[in-house]
């Protein structure tokens, strides 16, 4: 009899923003080790990744009305 595996849990870091301009939010990941930074677009939605980090971790962080969650990558 087969039994279903239990799923690892999902590893999550926290970003935040460290320097912002009108049109851009800088984000870097709160886990020393990781070092993951992104910039991400205010008006345009865009996501430039600058260091990649724990590329297998989710990553989320907020500024007002901007959220980060759940990005894919192809």
């Amino acid at each position: 009899m087969a039994t279903d595996p239990i799923p690892s849990p999902v590893l999550s870091h926290e970003m935040v923003c460290e320097a912002e301009t009108a049109v851009e939010a800088l984000f870097v990941c709160t886990d020393e080790a990781c070092g993951r930074r992104v910039v991400v677009g205010k008006g345009l939605p865009r996501l430039v990744v600058i260091d990649r980090g724990e590329f297998s971790v989710r990553h989320a962080g907020s500024l007002g009305g901007v959220v980060i969650d759940d990005v894919a990558a192809a």
